[in-house]
């Protein structure tokens, strides 16, 4: 039959396209569906590519994606009514992050999908499964056509179709929820590298943001601007009727109304982010990947690479099934979970992220600021975690805790530091 594939791809935007390509490249059939026109055109948000997790093998080829600036320097901004206190990150060389547009980026590696040999099909929506004897064989589209594969990989998202129809993914609510604003502000090349140049910031102040950290991405032409908070009970209340309130108050703050003056807001999107792993992420001939499996860290803007990884991973395991000729939760999750728990990088982001929720969510937003601007030891988010544990193990006399600071500072130590193999590889391969 003509609808029929090895493995079919549910979704367009990162993990996708990775999966589709790789699974390509392995010699199977395989189709890629996507609900919109335009890869990522739904994507308004500004989003940066780690360079820490690009320099892996299995994903160097993405420097070769359209890239908007290569980002060089960080500052954070911890605002109170008092004092403004700004760390500003300047490393003596390479490349911190590659900002990106994700509709150029998912259109991008869609299109490297369909060279490696996948079939595309845009603006198609997947709106159920097809089931028999417990296993996932398929997926049907808003037009009723049923296409047929031996896995399906799903990578539609924070809250896909396939996975609840599956009932992989759960009902996602309060601190296991992310919702974020965004907006993008056109102000010209000439005027971003005057007033942002190749830097991305961060700031931190009293009724901008609940529990997350308000960002500014320059890109060419544009910035984008993003804020928001946890969905529980605090997010919406009568000081913040809507969460637009947050990021208004955020481009009224005097040193942001500043940098985005004369600009024209050309976009506005809001984004529903998971904060959560998930217990499970396999059945019998289905593999969620991306968000849709939990494979994402809100709270440090990480979800692009575990993403790229997931879905290159979930391609790896259909083929070895495929060829096994054994469909089954059992033997796809093993080789899964395999790849995943040898993957550093995963491992140790999803660590940081939890250690750095523990310490965010028990505090208010004004303590976290007021305490960032007297750490010394540095001016990243991640401080904010070491802090909470050092100083709860001096205060408790645990030397547990504070050997759990060190260790936990020790860990991120190679992503503090700045790789020139990274700029190398830039080099090496170019970029569009």
């Amino acid at each position: 039959m003509n609808n029929e594939y090895d493995v079919i791809v549910v979704g367009a935007g990162c993990a996708g396209p990775a999966a589709a390509k790789k699974a390509a490249e392995l010699g199977l059939s395989v189709l890629l569906l996507e609900k919109s026109q335009v890869p990522g055109e739904k994507n308004v948000s500004g989003t940066c590519l780690n360079g820490a997790a690009i320099l892996d093998p299995d994903l160097q080829y993405i420097v070769e994606c359209p890239t908007e600036r290569l980002i060089k320097e960080m500052r954070t901004y911890h605002i109170n009514d008092d004092r403004t206190t700004v760390f500003h990150e300047i490393p003596s060389e390479g490349v911190l992050l590659l900002s990106v547009r994700r509709d150029h980026l998912d259109s991008w590696h869609t299109e490297e999908a369909k060279k490696a040999g996948a079939e595309v099909k845009l603006s198609t929506t997947v709106v159920d499964i097809i089931e028999e004897n417990d296993y996932v064989k398929g997926v049907i589209t808003d037009s009723g056509e049923k296409y047929f594969g031996k896995v399906v990989i799903d990578a539609a998202g924070v809250n896909s179709i396939v996975g609840r129809k599956a009932g992989l993914i759960p009902k996602r609510k309060g601190t296991s929820m992310i919702l974020y604003i965004t907006a993008a502000v056109k102000l010209g090349e000439e005027v971003i590298n005057e007033r942002f140049g190749d830097c991305i910031e961060y700031y931190l102040s009293p009724d901008i943001q609940y529990k997350t950290w308000p960002w500014i991405f320059p890109k060419k032409d544009t910035v984008t601007l993003g804020t928001g908070g946890y969905m529980d009970e605090n997010l919406i209340n009568d000081e913040f009727p809507n969460v637009k309130k947050y990021m208004d108050n955020f481009m009224n703050l005097p040193i942001v109304k500043k940098k985005i003056e004369g600009g024209e807001i050309v976009s506005w999107g809001v984004h529903l982010e998971y904060d959560e792993t998930i217990e499970r992420r396999v059945r019998n001939g289905l593999i969620l990947t991306g968000e849709a499996g939990g494979f994402v860290i809100p709270f440090l803007g990480e979800g692009m690479p575990e993403a790229f990884f997931t879905g290159i991973y979930a391609a790896i395991s259909a083929a070895e099934a495929i060829e096994a000729g054994d469909f089954s939760e059992a033997k796809l999750s093993e080789r899964y979970e395999q790849l995943l728990g040898d993957n550093f990088f995963m491992q140790a982001f999803r660590h940081i992220a939890a250690v750095n929720k523990e310490a965010i969510l028990s505090k208010s937003d004004e303590e976290i600021t007021r305490m960032m601007q007297q750490v010394i030891m540095g001016g990243g988010f991640i401080s904010n975690a070491i802090h909470t544990k050092w100083m709860k193990g001096v205060e408790d006399e645990d030397m547990e805790l504070i050997q759990e600071a060190y260790d936990f500072q020790e860990l991120i130590v190679p992503y503090a530091s700045v790789d020139p193999d990274f700029e190398n590889l830039i080099k090496e391969r170019g970029r569009k």
